[in-house]
């Protein structure tokens, strides 16, 4: 299996393939809720009041299915999906079951979790590692109490030897700003560790580039909510709802097209969200501008 960061350097140009028949990425958001309540993330405002809750089985299902039947009419895949979300996917009782039903029906090329690690525990680990999920992104923080840290380094360490000699899932650590002792800690026991630029959560300096997000991918939230955009958590960028319409239906239809217009216009400002951001200026996605 490549490397995680190798996989950003064979993308798509996107000038030559939009619009496409259905996005690269799709996104699912297991819990709207996390265990953590790190310094760098919204949960920390303390004006944060959205909705929290975890996506019910059924509902994850009936859009499971929807997706099956467009790809089995497009022809095509999603390249990847992302078990992500704004929150601690691990929290949802049902996260393994979503990663094996995803798996069954192979509806992508390749499935991610990322968490913070503090719910792996040896049954979790044992059923990811039997349903084949490809990628488990670890994020790490230095104001994590060592307690816990001690935790999430025993858990990873765990999954790697009950993983054996099989290649998934690939174990990628990273980290916003590394102590002395974060790689050498983390390169034991992961197949790679990072540090990943910090994004400023839609309240920095923004411009009026034009964001890939909205011409590739959709992210689907805990409640059904489709959103365009990664660190849109206040759901300004949001186009349907997956429970009312079939996913094919929100992709192409009219709020979709409203939007990537916007974009395409350079007139990001007037959405709230897009207005201070700066994600399309991370580094990490520079490669995908239009």
């Amino acid at each position: 299996m490549k490397k995680y960061s190798q996989l950003s350097h064979s993308r798509t140009d996107l000038r030559a393939a939009i619009p496409l028949k259905m996005p690269f990425t799709l996104l699912f958001e297991p819990a709207a809720m996390c265990n953590f309540k790190c310094p760098c993330c919204y949960y920390s405002d303390p004006n944060y009041n959205m909705p929290k809750g975890m996506m019910e089985w059924e509902d994850f299902k009936k859009i499971v299915w929807n997706l099956e039947v467009w790809e089995h009419w497009a022809e095509e895949k999603v390249k990847v999906i992302r078990l992500i979300g704004f929150g601690e996917p691990l929290l949802n009782r049902n996260i393994g079951d979503m990663v094996c039903y995803l798996k069954d029906l192979d509806v992508a090329d390749r499935l991610e979790i990322t968490t913070n690690g503090s719910l792996l525990t040896p049954p979790m680990c044992i059923q990811l590692i039997n349903c084949e999920l490809d990628y488990l992104r670890v994020s790490i923080y230095n104001d994590t109490p060592n307690k816990m840290k001690k935790k999430i380094v025993n858990n990873i360490a765990e999954l790697k030897a009950l993983r054996g000699s099989r290649e998934k899932p690939f174990i990628y650590v990273k980290t916003l700003e590394a102590d002395p002792k974060f790689f050498e800690t983390f390169m034991p026991i992961a197949d790679e560790v990072a540090i990943e630029k910090t994004h400023n959560w839609l309240e920095g300096v923004g411009g009026d580039s034009i964001c890939p997000q909205p011409f590739k991918m959709m992210s689907i939230r805990f409640n059904g909510d489709v959103i365009v955009c990664d660190p849109d958590w206040k759901n300004n960028t949001k186009v349907g709802n997956a429970l009312e319409e079939n996913i094919e239906d929100i992709w192409n239809g009219e709020k979709m097209k409203t939007f990537q217009t916007m974009q395409l216009e350079h007139r990001r400002q007037e959405n709230e969200s897009c207005r201070n951001c700066s994600f399309v200026d991370n580094e990490f996605y520079v490669k995908d501008k239009l």
